[in-house]
């Protein structure tokens, strides 16, 4: 056999693996899912975020994609928890042109972690979280 000749055993795995390329080659990519940029926000606590113990509040999520579009669709989970201490679940919420907002009632004075974290069923958006702090005073029922 001379330097340039392929035994058949070879030339078949050589076209074999010729085949294979193609086919990966030419077989639909999935498209990589995309992380939404997520931001949390207080309304009614004035621009030193301060809430009153037992005054509502709104916490609001912001879902933009990358590019600065709203996020159409999906769910964002609010949640609240004290420094040192566990926390409990405000609400879930659906996300309606890039946003999603709920009511929420600080129940005893400090400061508040306020959480959000963006989720959606389809396979096309990853999870995001994002969070504000907020301190709450006892003032005797007197909303600020």
């Amino acid at each position: 056999m001379s330097g340039l000749e392929v035994s058949r055993g070879a030339g078949t795995a050589v076209a074999a693996a010729c085949i294979a390329v193609t086919v990966a080659a030419l077989a639909p990519q999935a498209a990589a899912a995309a992380t939404p940029n997520l931001s949390v926000s207080m309304t009614g606590g004035g621009p030193v975020k301060i809430a009153s113990v037992g005054c509502g509040q709104t916490a609001v999520a912001t879902v933009k994609m990358a590019d600065g579009t709203p996020v159409t669709h999906g769910r964002v989970e609010f949640t609240s928890h004290l420094a040192n201490m566990g926390g409990n679940v405000v609400g879930t919420v659906p996300v309606t042109d890039g946003t999603a907002s709920i009511f929420w009632i600080p129940g005893v004075a400090g400061q508040h972690t306020v959480s959000a974290f963006y989720f959606d069923d389809s396979s096309d958006m990853r999870p995001a979280v994002g969070q504000t702090t907020i301190n709450a005073v006892n003032l005797n029922g007197m909303c600020v």
